[in-house]
């Protein structure tokens, strides 16, 4: 998936600064690479779980099942692995895509650059918070219509906001003391997500769709005549 803003520099630029868009460039080539290097570790375990599977109907009724028990225990530490990889996505991908909601966000309002200590916070994992406020920013604040259409007030990031939400309600309603939601909007999600949800799990897997979105929208304000 190539950055949508490749090969844009100089005054082709204006009005998006140049370090807001290294920060969009760095976040995009760090999300794809560590997404294909997370689908290539699932791959790996699951060719090792399958494998052992085989083995194990080949070798059975044997008395030294080791071969496949090696196999299997290997898939379970490629799975582990996987999963890591799959929580260190999603800090980037959170990130990325609140960047780059809140690059396309002050463009279309025409206010200045962002300065280098505000993208440096940005490039970090979101607070819950501030991802649910960068994903309810409705579509027709953000996108101009096209072939005569009215944008909507859906917001831009509907389906992940819908995934983060569901999260939030499960840390909300979890343990057994209510916990506070202006704490839990505070905190982020790699860090109070309930142990069964995967980071990238079902809706959540939507965010970085949502952040190139935003980058792709970018492109087109700066390619508007």
């Amino acid at each position: 998936m190539n950055f949508p803003l490749a090969g844009v520099s100089g005054p082709e630029l204006a009005p998006l600064s140049e370090t807001e868009a290294e920060a969009l460039r760095s976040l995009h080539n760090a999300c794809v690479h560590l997404d294909r290097e997370r689908g290539a570790a699932l791959s790996h375990a699951l060719h090792l779980r399958e494998s052992a599977a085989i083995v194990g109907d080949y070798l059975s009724g044997t008395a030294f099942p080791q071969h496949p028990r090696a196999l299997e225990e290997l898939s379970e530490a490629a799975l582990a692995y996987e999963r890591q990889a799959e929580a260190i996505v999603w800090r980037y991908a959170s990130a990325y895509a609140v960047l780059a909601i809140t690059v396309l966000d002050r463009l279309v309002s025409e206010r200045p650059p962002l300065d280098a200590d505000a993208v440096e916070e940005l490039c970090q994992e979101p607070t819950i918070g501030r991802l649910r406020a960068a994903l309810s920013i409705p579509s027709s604040r953000l996108i101009a219509p096209s072939d005569g259409e009215q944008q909507d007030e859906v917001p831009i990031g509907s389906h992940a906001l819908t995934a983060v939400e569901e999260v939030r309600a499960e840390v909300l309603r979890g343990g057994e003391k209510p916990k506070d939601e202006q704490a839990v909007d505070a905190s982020r999600l790699s860090a109070v997500r309930p142990v069964h949800v995967t980071p990238l799990g079902l809706s959540l897997s939507f965010t970085l769709p949502v952040a190139t979105t935003a980058s792709w929208e970018i492109y087109k304000y700066l390619k508007r005549e």
